[in-house]
C-alpha cells in the first residue's frame, strides 16, 4: 500500500504558492489536542495493521506525527490503496489502524530549540551580505551555479521560470545586510517553465559552458505532465538560446547532461519527480541531435526506472573503476539512495546503498564528493523536507554516508537543522580537508518561542565534525553554493532566498572572514 502521508510529493521542486502567505518559523504543527487511546492488542489486529501499512515501503513509526494528525494520514493511505485497485492486502479496520499509530504517538512532535544544539568554537566568521532582491515577488532561489569564466552566478527563479547572471563587485562587498539591491530586468538571461535546476556543459563543442535546464512546468501540486528540459546555448557575449528538448514531462525539475550509452554524444538524465502516479527516472537517448539547432525529434525518450520521487541525478565514478555511475536518491515512500553501476555499453546495475527506515523520512538533496580524501566517493545527504505535513522532525539535518570500503557503506549522522533542504562541500577554514554547509527551508508559523538554525556548518576536525551555526530564524533557503565570490582566497558560501520576510528575495552572501574575536 502506498501511504504517502499528507501527499509527500511536495519536495524541493514544489515548494508551492500556496505557502507563500506563511512566515516565520514557528507555531504548533498539532491541531489539537486528541483525545487517549487505548491500546491495540490483538495480535492478529497487530499483524494485519503492519502487512497492510508497511507492505510497499518499510512501516511508518507512529510517532513520526502528533497524534491529531494520524487521523487525515489514515485516510489518506486507505485511499491511496483504493486508488492503485490492488485487492491483494486484507484491509484491516479503521479503527485498528488508528489506535495501532494513535497510541504512540506524541501528543506534539518536538524537536531541541537551536539554543540547545551544542555549536563549538570556531576561527571562522560568515558575516551576511546586503540582500539581493528580484521585482518578483514571488521570487524562490531553486538552484545556484558559479560561472567561473565570467566570475558570476546563475540561479534559477522557480516561480517566475527566469534565470538570472549577477555578478559580484567591491561595491556590494562593503554594503551592510540591511541593505536591499533590487536586481533589473537586464539580469534575466533567459526564461524558462517554472525554472529549477540548471547543470553545465559544452553542447556544441565550442569551448563555451552551455546549460541543461530542468523545468518542473507548474507550481500546483499535480500528476499533471507540464514539464520540459531544455538546452542553453551560450554565446561568446554571454546571451542563451533556449531549445526545448521534451515537453509533457512530470515535474522535471533536473536534466543532467551524460553520454548513457557511450557512443560518443550526449545524452540527457531526467529527474521526473511526479507525485502521486507520475514520475519516473527517465532517459533523452541522443540520435544524431544537432550541436547548433537540437530538436525534440532528433532524442528517444526511455523511462530507466518507473518510480516516482527521484530527488537527483549525480554522475560519479563510485567505484573507481573508470567508468562513470550514477547515483541517484528517491523521495517519496522509498526514501533511499542508490548507485547504478556502469557495466559499460549503456547497461547498470542498481544497488540500494541506504534505506531509510520511515516513509516520511523527508529526504531532500544528495551531493557526491570524497569528504575524508581517501580515494573512495561519499555521499552528503540531507532530509528536512517539511512540506509533506509542516512536522519537523528530529532525524531532519545532514549525514554522511561514508564508503569505507568499494561498495561498503556507513552512515555517520552529522547533526541537525530543521527543513536541510542542501549542501555545499568546501574547505571553508582553509586547513586542507573539506566542510560541509547547508540550508534550511521551514516557511511556517511552527511553535511560538522555538528558535530553528537556517544556515550551518560542520568543520571537519580529523574524524569528527564540529557543527557551527551561521543564520538563525531566517528559514528561507533552498540553495546554496560554495564560491570565492570576492577572490580574497577564502571560500564564502552564497545562498538563495525564497520571499523572506516580506521582501522579494533571491540571494544573500556569506563573507568567509577570519573570526575577530
Amino acid at each position: 500500500m502506498k501511504m504517502y502521508f499528507q501527499a509527500r510529493a511536495l519536495k524541493l521542486t514544489t515548494l508551492a504558492l500556496s505557502f507563500l502567505a506563511l512566515a516565520g518559523c514557528g507555531k504548533s504543527n498539532d491541531t489539537g489536542k486528541a483525545k487517549a487511546v487505548k491500546k491495540l492488542e490483538d495480535p492478529v489486529a497487530i499483524a494485519k495493521v503492519e502487512k497492510f501499512c508497511g507492505d510497499c515501503h518499510p512501516m511508518p513509526s507512529p510517532t513520526s506525527f502528533p497524534r491529531s494528525q494520524w487521523i487525515a494520514e489514515i485516510e489518506q493511505g486507505y485511499q491511496f490503496y483504493r486508488d492503485s485497485n490492488r485487492t491483494d492486502l486484507s484491509e484491516p479496520t479503521f479503527g485498528d489502524t488508528a489506535r495501532y499509530f494513535q497510541y504512540e504517538a506524541p501528543e506534539t512532535v518536538s524537536v531541541p530549540s537551536a539554543t540547545e544544539i551544542k555549536n563549538f568554537p570556531t576561527a571562522v566568521s560568515f558575516i551576511p551580505s546586503a540582500m539581493l532582491a528580484s521585482s518578483d515577488f514571488t521570487s524562490m532561489t531553486s538552484h545556484v551555479v558559479w560561472e567561473p569564466e565570467r566570475k558570476s552566478v546563475l540561479f534559477a527563479d522557480m516561480t517566475t521560470g527566469k534565470v538570472k547572471r549577477w555578478k559580484p563587485d567591491a561595491t556590494f562587498a562593503k554594503l551592510p545586510k540591511t541593505d536591499v539591491i533590487k536586481l533589473g530586468d537586464d539580469t534575466v538571461v533567459i526564461e524558462g517553465k517554472n525554472s529549477c535546476r540548471i547543470h553545465p556543459t559544452d553542447w556544441n563543442n565550442d569551448g563555451i559552458t552551455d546549460y541543461v535546464l530542468g523545468e518542473i512546468g507548474a507550481t500546483n501540486i499535480s500528476d499533471q505532465k507540464q514539464g520540459n528540459v531544455s538546452i542553453l546555448i551560450q554565446d561568446q557575449d554571454g546571451k542563451f538560446q533556449r531549445k526545448i528538448l521534451v515537453e509533457n514531462l512530470a515535474r522535471s525539475f533536473e536534466g543532467v547532461p551524460f553520454d548513457y550509452d557511450e557512443d560518443g554524444d550526449i545524452d540527457i538524465l531526467i529527474a521526473e519527480f511526479g507525485r502521486h502516479v507520475a514520475g519516473v527516472f527517465s532517459l533523452l537517448r541522443n540520435e544524431g541531435a544537432s550541436i547548433t539547432d537540437p530538436q525534440p525529434d532528433q532524442f528517444k525518450y526511455e523511462v530507466l526506472d518507473p518510480r516516482h520521487g527521484l530527488l537527483g541525478i549525480v554522475v560519479a565514478d563510485v567505484n573507481g573503476d573508470g567508468k562513470q555511475d550514477l547515483v541517484t536518491a528517491f523521495g517519496q515512500e522509498y526514501e533511499t539512495v542508490e548507485v547504478f553501476y556502469n557495466q559499460g555499453a549503456g547497461k547498470y546495475e542498481r544497488v540500494e546503498v541506504v534505506r531509510f527506515p520511515d516513509p516520511s523520512y523527508n529526504s531532500s538533496s544528495i551531493r557526491v564528493v570524497d569528504i575524508d580524501q581517501d580515494g573512495k566517493l561519499d555521499v552528503i545527504h540531507t532530509c528536512g523536507d517539511i512540506f509533506d505535513s509542516f512536522v519537523p522532525k528530529s532525524f531532519h539535518g545532514v549525514r554522511l554516508i561514508q564508503q569505507t570500503e568499494l561498495g561498503r557503506w556507513e552512515i555517520k549522522e552529522l547533526g541537525m537543522l530543521i527543513g536541510a533542504m542542501h549542501s555545499a562541500i568546501a574547505d571553508y577554514d582553509q586547513d586542507g580537508d573539506l566542510d560541509i554547509a547547508a540550508v534550511g527551508l521551514f516557511p511556517n508559523d511552527y511553535e511560538s518561542g522555538t528558535s530553528f538554525d537556517s544556515v550551518v556548518w560542520w568543520e571537519q576536525k580529523g574524524k569528527e565534525f564540529l557543527r557551527h551555526s551561521i543564520e538563525r530564524d531566517h528559514c528561507y533557503h533552498a540553495a546554496c553554493e560554495a564560491v570565492d565570490a570576492n577572490e580574497d582566497g577564502r571560500v564564502d558560501l552564497i545562498v538563495g532566498e525564497w520571499r523572506a520576510d516580506g521582501v522579494a528575495g533571491s540571494l544573500r552572501v556569506f563573507w568567509n572572514q577570519p573570526n575577530s574575536k
